[in-house]
């Protein structure tokens, strides 16, 4: 029973005093910079390629609707830059178009317009954005919604592009 107990002993304790190795201050924040360095050399073409992957997605032209098919005050839901993108367009005027991702900035839940108060309207914290711009009228949402550039080809209305929310 006690050399079981021993080897036990011996595994579960397996320090060897005289074995360690000795890392003074200057050592351990020297190879906890080196760490931090190749760490940081490693991700470098992992965040070039996700760059290249955003920019391309933004490049894209997607139709969103004929003039004709959205009366002044109304908005219409569509996805850009991809199918798991929702976004909203909404007319204000004749002439004047504004367009943005639907997923408040706060928890992502989905964003409308509300054509009573002139609002876009986040409905689970009650946070409103500014349809002129994007920006933040009332709520926890921390910043403007992304907006979505938008070309005009004859009657025919497409998404370009998105420009992020300033902070």
């Amino acid at each position: 029973m006690k050399k079981i107990e021993g080897f036990l002993r011996k595994l579960s304790f397996n320090i060897r005093r005289d074995k360690e190795l000795e890392l003074n201050r200057r050592g351990f924040i020297a190879s906890s910079l080196s760490l931090m360095g190749v760490l940081f050399v490693s991700s470098t073409p992992l965040m070039a390629l996700s760059k290249n992957c955003e920019e391309e997605a933004h490049d894209s032209e997607v139709f969103i609707v004929n003039e004709k098919d959205i009366a002044v005050g109304q908005s219409i839901s569509f996805y850009y830059p991809d199918e798991n993108d929702s976004a909203i367009l909404v007319r204000i005027s004749e002439k004047e178009y504004r367009a943005y991702n639907s997923k408040c900035t706060h928890l992502m839940c989905p964003v409308y317009w509300e054509k009573d108060t002139g609002k876009l309207t986040c409905p689970c914290h009650n946070g409103f954005f500014n349809v002129e711009d994007g920006s933040v009228l009332a709520g926890p949402p921390p910043r403007a919604l992304p907006s979505i550039k938008l070309k005009f080809k004859g009657k025919k209305i497409y998404a370009v592009g998105i420009t992020q929310a300033q902070h």
